[in-house]
C-alpha cells in the first residue's frame, strides 16, 4: 500500500483554459500550472460535461454523464441522495486517506463518504441553519471577520458589483484561496504516512466576484491586456447571428462596459485570482517536494467549466455552451509518466475518476460513462469521436444540450428556441452560427442525431425546479441570508447564541 501513488486532484471554478502562460496566453502568469505542464501532459481539447458547477462536479466524481446520473440543478448539498461509489468513496475503500478541502458544491452525503478529513471553504457547503458549523466561516467568526465575508452575493450597489470587479475587504491571509492552501498543507504535514492519500483541493474562485486582496489587485496592468481577435462579436457585431434570447442576455450583461477598456480592468483582477490560486497550490507542491512526497505522487489540475474571460469580447459564464465554456484546463503528471507533452485528442470530465483508478491501480466502479485516458496520455490514441454537455436552464429554453466533435460545435435548444452551429476548421472562434444555413442542413442533422443518441435517456434526481424549491425553503436560513441576500453575520450572532 505504502507504494501506491499519492493523489493530488486539483480544481477551480470557471477557469478558461486558454488563460494559462502553458497554454499560450499573452498575459496570464501562472508559473506553477506551468510547471505541471512541463512535468507531464497538457490536453488542449478537454471539455466538462456540465456548464456549471454542481453538475459537473457530481459527473467528475461519478464518472458518469448528467443523464446517467440525473443530477442537474445546482442546489444540491442537502439533496436526499448517497453514492458508495464516488471518486473519493471508492479510494477510501482501498486503503486511501481521503480528503476535501475547499469548494465541494456537491452533496453532503456523498462527501461524508466520501472524504475523512473535510474542509469547505463555500456557504454553498454549510448547513443552513447555523453558518457557524461551516469551516472557514468559522474561521473568519473566530477572527472577527465574519461581516466582511464577501464571497456569496453582494448587494447591488456595491462597487464590485456595479464595475463586475473590486478589491476583496479582507487582508489576503483570511481569503479563501489563503486558506484553502493553509489548510491542504496542514492536512498533508499530518496525515497518515502508513497510507498514501487522495487529496482532493478545490478552490472557489477564479469564479465571480473578481476581488483579489489588495495585496495583489495591482498584478495586471489592465493596459497591457491583450484581446483576441473575437473581441469583435460584441464590440462590433453585437453577438449578432445568436438565437435572439442568448443576444439580450449578452446585452445585459455587458451594461456595465462602455469600452473594452472596461472589460480589461475586470479581466486584470480575474487574471490576478488565477495567478494568487497558482501561487497556493505552489505552496502545496512545495511542501510535497521537501517531504519527499512528490515524486510518488498523481497531480491533476482542472476545473468545473470555463469562463469568457475576454473571450468574444465578453466575460462570465451561463450564457450558452460555447468552447470557452465547455473547454476546461486538464494538466496530469505521474511517476514515470510522459513530461514536457500536449495532446490534442477529446477527452472529457467523466474520463478523470477512471483515468485515476487505472493509475493508482484501485478497482474502477461499474457504471462509469468515462474511460481511462491513459492511451491518450502516451499517445497511443487520439481521443473521442466527441465531447458532450447537458444543461438544466431556466424558463423559457430549459433543456440545452452540445455536442463538440473534432471539426463542429452543435448547440440544441428546446422550445423551439432555435439553435447554434460552428464548423472550427473554418471558424475557431464560433462567431458565425451556421445553424440555419442551408447548404449545412446535412452536419445539423448529422450532429443532431448523434447528440440524442446520447443525452435521450433523461431522468432527473435535482434540477432548476428543485432548486427553485430549496431555495424557497431555505430562504430565510442564516447560512442563505449571509450566502445569497447580503445579510451580514452579526445580525443573527445573538439570536443563534
Amino acid at each position: 500500500m505504502a507504494q501506491r501513488p499519492n493523489v493530488l486532484f486539483i480544481m477551480s471554478d470557471q477557469h478558461n483554459a486558454g488563460s494559462m502562460g502553458c497554454a499560450g496566453h499573452p498575459n496570464v502568469r501562472t508559473p506553477t500550472l506551468d510547471g505541471i505542464a512541463r512535468c507531464g501532459v497538457r490536453f488542449d481539447r478537454a471539455y466538462c460535461n456540465n456548464p456549471i458547477c454542481a453538475p459537473s462536479r457530481i459527473s467528475i466524481v461519478s464518472g458518469q454523464y448528467p443523464h446517467t446520473h440525473r443530477i442537474v440543478g445546482n442546489n444540491i448539498f442537502e439533496l436526499d441522495d448517497r453514492n458508495s461509489d464516488t471518486l473519493g468513496a471508492t479510494f477510501r475503500r482501498h486503503g486511501y486517506q481521503t480528503a476535501m478541502i475547499g469548494k465541494g458544491h456537491m452533496i453532503r452525503h456523498w462527501d461524508e463518504e466520501a472524504y475523512e478529513h473535510i474542509r469547505y471553504c463555500d456557504l454553498c457547503d454549510a448547513d443552513r441553519r447555523d453558518p457557524r458549523r461551516h469551516h472557514y466561516f468559522r474561521y473568519l467568526i473566530d477572527h472577527g471577520l465574519a461581516d466582511r465575508y464577501e464571497d456569496g452575493t453582494l448587494p447591488r450597489d456595491h462597487p464590485t458589483v456595479v464595475n463586475r470587479h473590486g478589491v476583496a475587504d479582507l487582508p489576503y491571509e483570511h481569503t479563501n484561496e489563503a486558506w484553502t492552501g493553509r489548510e491542504s498543507v496542514e492536512f498533508l504535514r499530518n496525515r497518515d504516512r502508513r497510507r498514501p492519500f487522495l487529496l482532493h483541493m478545490s478552490f472557489e474562485r477564479p469564479h465571480p466576484h473578481w476581488a483579489p486582496a489588495a495585496e495583489h489587485a495591482d498584478l495586471y496592468d489592465p493596459a497591457q491586456i491583450e484581446l483576441g481577435p473575437d473581441m469583435v462579436d460584441w464590440w462590433e457585431n453585437h453577438w449578432a447571428g445568436r438565437p435572439e434570447f442568448i443576444m439580450r442576455m449578452i446585452r445585459n450583461r455587458m451594461g456595465a462596459f462602455e469600452t473594452p477598456d472596461d472589460l480589461k480592468r475586470a479581466l486584470a483582477a480575474h487574471f490576478a485570482l488565477i495567478t494568487v490560486i497558482d501561487m497556493e497550490i505552489g505552496r502545496v507542491l512545495d511542501h510535497l517536494r521537501e517531504a519527499g512526497d512528490l515524486d510518488n505522487t498523481i497531480v491533476i489540475y482542472t476545473a468545473d467549466h470555463g469562463e469568457f474571460a475576454g473571450d468574444h469580447g465578453t466575460y462570465d459564464k451561463n450564457c450558452g455552451i460555447y468552447e470557452s465554456i465547455h473547454r476546461v484546463p486538464f494538466l496530469i503528471s505521474y511517476p514515470g509518466g510522459p513530461e514536457g507533452e500536449s495532446r490534442d485528442g477529446i477527452i472529457e470530465s467523466v474520463d478523470i475518476f477512471p483515468t485515476l483508478c487505472e493509475l493508482a491501480d484501485v478497482p474502477a466502479p461499474e457504471g462509469m460513462d468515462g474511460r481511462s485516458i491513459l492511451p491518450e496520455i502516451a499517445g497511443e490514441r487520439e481521443g473521442k469521436q466527441f465531447a458532450i454537455c447537458e444543461w438544466d436552464f431556466p424558463p423559457p429554453q430549459r433543456r440545452v444540450n452540445a455536442i463538440r466533435t473534432r471539426t463542429h460545435r452543435l448547440v440544441y435548444y428546446s422550445h423551439d428556441l432555435g439553435g447554434e452551429m460552428y464548423d472550427h476548421e473554418s471558424d475557431p472562434y464560433e462567431m458565425h452560427n451556421l445553424y440555419e444555413d442551408p447548404a449545412q442542413m446535412a452536419t445539423r442533422l448529422e450532429l443532431t442525431e448523434l447528440l440524442f443518441d446520447q443525452v435521450n435517456r433523461y431522468s432527473r434526481k435535482s434540477d432548476m425546479d428543485l432548486d427553485r424549491q430549496l431555495d424557497r425553503d431555505d430562504a430565510l436560513t442564516p447560512a442563505r441570508l449571509i450566502h445569497k441576500k447580503c445579510r451580514r453575520w452579526s445580525e443573527f450572532e445573538s439570536f443563534l447564541d
